[in-house]
């Protein structure tokens, strides 16, 4: 199965000097925050630098992320929070719930630092973004580019970030790693032809992409870590398993065959759900947590100027109860029109919920699926369904700029309730230093 050359299966060969045809070899950057939400939760106390930190999934039901201090002690993800209770305790571990709004406005701005280096840009993830550093010089330029990166993130958000650069996304994610790995490399790792050597120190299940079920499979083929993979037949490993590991190896060997995604595709679906915070068998307040629900997933949908044909909304029992059968189910709506409009979503949610709850239960979680996203601007409208666009989006407009300003649910739909008792549990979440004006840092 394997070649003796790698250069028997590929023509190209990845390096930073110039093609026949006078072109620069491509450049790609994966910078990535490490331990993002820890770091996240650092910005703005200082006095937890140094310390384990842990954050905790909805409802403080288990850990989700962790520092390196954290991971050092054998915290390990997915460990149930009221099992290791005690040793976070005596390990003085510091515990944090999720506080989605402050990670996602800082994830924004370290975005908003990387386009001030090039524009070409692809989102990953909410802590990873590939950039195109294609022209900017050989490795000497782009080794300072890196560390501008890096410096700049640290200077304007106060996250720390790796940075690693290749020819193509997967070398670069391998890249990253060996820079967050290897503390000589202070964060930033070029990986070129020349230390193509270095893939045999990747396992192969670290591999960008290599699941843990196909790991065993190609260990049997004798392929143990990233330089094996590059040296395989790309043809026979096609044919035995998918195009997407075949291109695998291409990219390995330097050839690129996954393109930056500057502009997201339309997503598929948006779905918001949440457990309750407790049990709910009262209609009321479980009808105004779908209806918060569907509002989110409305916001979500309009900043991506998109609007939907279809809404579903599921709504269950614990599968854990020991004093109910466990019941399950969703109802689903098809609009006359695609709509954005967080009215109409909010009385179809209504409508679906209305199909699905059974009087006695205690429900532990609901939820609200939007489907059949297009476009918002190229919406068709049904000739005998005209309901008024423009007042829609003006409304929607409006209430979009006022949330945005001023903090989300300044204005919203009495549906959502008021006291909101079915909220998920965050005993332990930090302020929202960077949208909401009272959660506001305060020096003395």
């Amino acid at each position: 199965m394997l070649s003796t050359r790698s250069t028997d299966l590929l023509k190209t060969e990845f390096s930073d000097k110039e093609t026949d045809a006078g072109q620069k070899e491509q450049w790609v950057a994966l910078v990535d925050v490490n331990n993002f939400y820890a770091s996240c939760e650092r910005v703005f106390r200082p006095d937890l630098e140094g310390l384990p930190i842990v954050v905790l999934s909805n409802n403080d039901g288990c850990i989700i992320a962790r520092s390196q201090e954290a991971k050092d002690l054998g915290f390990k993800m997915g460990d149930l929070f009221h099992m290791v209770k005690p040793r976070l305790h005596q390990t003085g571990t510091k515990v944090f719930s999720s506080n989605y709004a402050l990670y996602g406005d800082l994830s924004d701005r370290a975005v908003a630092v990387y386009r001030e280096f090039t524009p070409s840009i692809e989102i990953y993830s909410i802590d990873e973004s590939f950039l195109n550093l294609t022209g900017f010089g050989g490795r000497e330029e782009l080794l300072r580019l890196g560390r501008s990166i890096k410096e700049r993130v640290r200077q304007y958000t106060g996250l720390p970030v790796c940075v690693g650069i290749a020819p193509t996304k997967t070398l670069s994610k391998i890249a990253n790693r060996i820079a967050k790995k290897n503390k000589e490399h202070q964060g930033v790792f070029i990986l070129s032809y020349e230390d193509k050597d270095r893939l045999q120190q990747i396992d192969i299940s670290d591999i960008w992409g290599v699941s843990r079920k196909l790991t065993p499979k190609l260990q049997a083929l004798g392929i143990y870590n990233a330089l094996d993979l590059s040296r395989a037949d790309p043809k026979r490993i096609r044919s035995r398993f998918s195009v997407v590991l075949e291109r695998m190896i291409y990219e390995l060997n330097g050839q690129s065959c996954l393109a930056l995604e500057e502009i997201a595709p339309i997503k598929k679906g948006i779905m918001v759900s949440r457990g309750f915070g407790q049990y709910q068998d009262n209609v009321s307040r479980v009808r105004e947590a779908v209806a918060s629900y569907a509002t989110r997933a409305g916001e979500k949908m309009r900043t991506q100027h998109l609007a939907a044909n279809k809404l579903t909304t599921f709504l269950r029992t614990s599968p854990h109860g020991k004093d109910q059968v466990y019941y399950s189910n969703s109802f689903s709506i098809t609009f006359p029109e695609a709509t954005s409009d967080t009215g109409q979503i909010i009385r179809a949610a209504a409508y679906c919920l209305k199909k699905i709850y059974r009087q006695g239960l205690k429900y532990q979680k609901a939820g609200v699926f939007l489907d059949g996203l297009v476009d918002a601007s190229a919406t068709q409208q049904d000739f005998f369904f005209k309901p008024d666009i423009k007042k829609s989006e003006a409304l929607m407009e409006v209430l979009d700029k006022l949330n945005r300003d001023h903090g989300r649910d300044t204005v919203r739909f009495a549906a959502s309730g008021m006291n909101k008792d079915w909220k998920m549990r965050q005993k332990m979440i930090s302020p929202r230093y960077t949208t909401r004006w009272e959660d506001i840092k305060v020096i003395d």
